[in-house]
């Protein structure tokens, strides 16, 4: 599993995925409520051993589309995010990745995911009536060994 399958399946595992979200999308939502899209938006070196060990970071933005009639709708959805923005940073235990590079299957672990700017992203034709796009930063920092 690459580090984008890997956050996508985490994503999928928080406990309120399914009161909040049809599914996850890659790199698009619907413009129907409650639909996400997980766009990868770059991966960097971080560090390099002598061996070819890395540190590397990879950067996600997560969109949501939620309903926004009124200011409740407004309030529930930013809080849905803030919860999942502390939920996902506990997610980070060591979990196994592997990408392959050069026809060469590397291994490792993921060691740290943190989120920021949670925050209204797009009012669609500025109409809160239909759904409002949000969006969050996911930053995922993982090694991987040569």
């Amino acid at each position: 599993m690459n580090i984008i399958e890997l956050i996508k399946s985490i994503l999928e595992n928080f406990p309120k995925i399914n009161d909040i979200c049809n599914d996850i999308h890659i790199d698009f939502t619907d413009n129907t409520n409650n639909s996400y899209g997980l766009s990868s938006i770059g991966d960097a070196l971080l560090t390099e051993d002598i061996l070819g060990n890395q540190k590397r970071q990879h950067n996600f933005l997560l969109y949501a589309v939620f309903q926004s009639v009124n200011d409740y709708d407004r309030l529930n959805n930013s809080g849905v995010l803030l919860e999942l923005q502390l939920w996902l940073e506990r997610q980070a235990q060591h979990q196994k990745i592997e990408i392959i590079v050069d026809d060469e299957c590397l291994t490792g672990e993921l060691e740290k995911l943190t989120c920021s700017n949670g925050m209204l992203y797009a009012i669609p034709e500025n109409n809160l009536n239909s759904g409002v796009q949000y969006q969050l930063q996911i930053t995922a920092q993982y090694e991987i060994e040569r």
